[in-house]
This record gives structure tokens, sequence and C-alpha cells, in this order.
């Protein structure tokens, strides 16, 4: 007598597979919303990059000021420079270089210049050089998300020029340096020459190679539906048992 194949339902089994079922099929939706959002967001992005310069006093108005082209004048405060860490740009360790500018229209703001390698010993840091007189930069306008992770809490209460930091937080910053900083900065052009040497890598050629795009968030999707698919397999299979 040969022994055959009987589907046998059982319910704690059947719950468990639905419960990770919904789960998977739930962040596969979630992960397709994302990514009509990016769409919507570099589609933004790409159309403010082609916009004339906005002035600040316009830019510090908007509800959302980023990714607008800018061109300031005005002079660098040497005197204050952050080093915002863990920047890594083509597999080395860096830093992101943000000095105090003051623009002729009386607006104190950080002006993002460029990437610094961070060198072999951490506790040495890099040499900046300054930028004396009346300069004219352009550049775009970027926000730094609430959001950012980061492994440490910046300590400003015993603050050391140059100065550290973890993540830029323009309200603390301004505290710091008790002037009222915009909410953003102005990351500079890469073609701009700025320095009187050689110029610093400014990695954000096109502002949107910095977002996830939506091709990563569809892939996302489908390894979540695929997922919600094997589990429904699984169950199936595993219901499927030998009988005499």
């Amino acid at each position: 007598m040969t022994a055959s194949r009987r589907f046998h339902l059982s319910w704690p089994a059947l719950i468990v597979a639905l419960l990770a079922v919904a789960f998977c099929l739930r962040l596969g939706a979630w992960q397709l919303s994302r990514a009509a959002e990016k769409e919507t967001l570099v589609e933004n992005v790409r159309s403010r990059a082609d916009q004339a310069p906005v002035p600040l006093k316009q830019l510090l108005k908007m509800p959302d000021p980023a990714h607008y082209p800018v061109v300031l004048s005005g002079q660098f405060d040497n005197r204050y420079n952050l080093l915002l860490d863990n920047r890594v740009v083509d597999g080395v360790a860096g830093y992101y270089l943000l000095t105090l500018f003051n623009s002729d229209d009386h607006y104190a703001l950080l002006v993002n210049r460029g990437w610094l390698p961070r060198g072999r010993q951490r506790a040495v840091l890099p040499e900046i050089e300054p930028i004396n007189g009346h300069v004219t930069i352009t550049g775009h306008s970027y926000l730094y998300s609430s959001k950012t992770f980061t492994l440490a809490e910046d300590n400003l209460a015993q603050a050391q020029w140059p100065l550290r930091v973890q993540k830029v937080e323009m309200q603390a910053i301004g505290h710091l340096l008790g002037v009222e900083l915009a909410p953003f900065e102005i990351r500079v052009s890469p073609d701009a020459k700025l320095e009187s040497k050689t110029q610093l890598p400014r990695p954000w050629q096109d502002a949107t190679e910095a977002i996830m795009g939506p091709q990563r968030h569809r892939a996302y999707a489908l390894q979540w539906f695929a997922l919600a698919t094997m589990a429904l397999v699984v169950f199936v299979a595993a219901s499927f048992r030998k009988t005499a």
C-alpha cells in the first residue's frame, strides 16, 4: 500500500502564516508608496535646480527651502569652522568643511566648502585654508534631516574650533555662535573656484544623488512581496502530510 499526501489544516500554523504574509505585504506596499514619494521629490529637486538663483530673503520665507540655486556675496569668518564627521568619498573617510559666512545683506549662514580627508590619526584635525576678503559664492541650499542617525551626541558645551560634529543642528550651533543662522547650509558648486590652492572635492554634482532613488524602494518592495509568497508556499507545503 503506497502512502499518499493529504492537506491537514493547522489553525495555529495558518494564523502565523497569514500574519507573516500580511506583514510582508504591508511593508511591500509601504516601499511602493515611498517610491512614489521619491519620484515626486526627485522631480522637484531637478525642477528647482533649473531655476534662477533665489535671493536669501525670499529663500528664508519658504516652507521648504532646500535644493534652490543661490548666489551669495560676503565674507567668511575663518574663526568658525565645522567638520561634519563620517563623510566618505571614494572609500576614504573624512569631513565636510562648513565655515560661517556673513552675507552682504546681513544674514549669517554656514557654507559647505567641500570634503577634507581625515588622515591617519583621528585626533589630528586637517589643516583648513582660510578664505579672506570679499567673495561671491554660487551653490545650492541644502536642508539636513532632523532624523539623522549618529553614533554619539555632540557636546557643544565645551566647543573648540574647528568644531568636529556628528550632525549639523543649525539652532544649537547658532546659539553657540551667538547669531541667528539660516536653517539651511549652502553647498558650493563643484566647479566654483574658492580656495587659492587645490579646490576641495564637492561630491554633490547632482542633488538627487543623495536621495535613495525610487528604483531601490521598488526593489525592496519586490523582496517583501517575494517573502510573502514564500511564507504562503511554505505553509501550504508543510500542510501536506503523508498518510498510509
